[in-house]
């Protein structure tokens, strides 16, 4: 599955006036959704319509009851202010396209005049026409391989003690799933973030891990991929600890240890909608 934030998405989310004045409004700081839904002067339903597309899209977040842009958000924000710009100038770079028959140094002579801005004149002085197409293409090209990457059965095994690590990832291997393996939780976010895509069917964390615990690594799994299943093995009997502090979970998502190999197969096959051809000797 390639990531549902797409540029088409994000384009789209922010398309009419009134959405991109939601966006706009939200970029100052964080804003109550009253707020902006009398800003607006839209429908309950017409606002709520506008901002679950803004934020689905990836560009808004809310925290404490309060909407803020995201990373992805801020950047947007601000080419839609190039954008903006750009439009203010709309006359200046109609003259500019008028003196599409004179040599390259005169013609950067004439943006150096007519534009003010630093960023539009950049944006106008860069050759940016193959930078353009290339970047389309490596696009495509990066979509396509993520979608013929993306086979299931992909499995990602964090556990701080090699033996039980070893131990899962055999019983795992066993029944045909792909397993990436990892003692360091720092390390198991970094290649979670490095990947750039929805990858793993399930993330299988120890509890209790040095420095960032599998509770700690959860969250910024989640916070990532909110669709990131997750189930934790833990030598404690921590079931209803962990669904106080996670109402997410339940017991098919807590794995206690240790556990024999047929019981640990059917709690990851229950968590995962994708079961694999078990792997035989024959």
């Amino acid at each position: 599955m390639v990531s549902s934030h797409s540029l088409p998405k994000v384009l789209s989310a922010i398309a009419d006036a009134k959405s991109l004045l939601i966006f706009q409004s939200i970029a100052p700081g964080f804003v109550e959704g009253d707020v902006l839904l009398k800003k607006t002067n839209l429908s309950r339903k017409q606002y709520y319509s506008r901002i679950s597309a803004i934020m689905d899209a990836g560009l808004v977040t809310r925290k404490n009851k309060k909407y803020c842009l995201t990373s992805l958000g801020k950047i947007v924000y601000g080419l839609q202010t190039i954008t903006q710009n750009a439009l203010n100038n709309y006359w200046k770079l109609r003259a500019i396209d008028s003196f599409d028959g004179v040599s390259e140094r005169e013609q950067e002579q004439v943006i150096e005049n007519l534009i003010g801005d630093e960023n539009l004149r950049e944006l106008l002085t860069k050759k940016c026409s193959d930078i353009a197409t290339s970047s389309v293409i490596e696009g495509s090209s990066c979509i396509h391989q993520q979608a013929e990457q993306r086979n299931h059965g992909n499995l990602m095994l964090v556990e701080d003690e090699p033996d039980v690590l070893f131990a899962f990832k055999s019983i795992l291997t066993s029944e045909g799933y792909n397993v990436d393996t990892f003692t360091d939780s720092f390390e198991a976010l970094k290649h979670f973030i490095n990947l750039n895509r929805p990858y793993y069917d399930l993330v299988i964390l120890d509890i209790r891990m040095h420095g960032m615990n599998g509770i700690q690594l959860y969250q910024k799994l989640k916070r990532i991929d909110g669709d990131v299943r997750v189930i934790f093995a833990t030598a404690l009997d921590a079931a209803e600890e962990l669904v106080s502090i996670i109402p997410d979970l339940n017991s098919v998502h807590i794995i206690r240890k240790p556990i024999a190999a047929k019981d640990f197969i059917n709690l990851v096959k229950k968590a995962v909608t994708y079961v694999p051809m078990k792997v035989t000797n024959d």
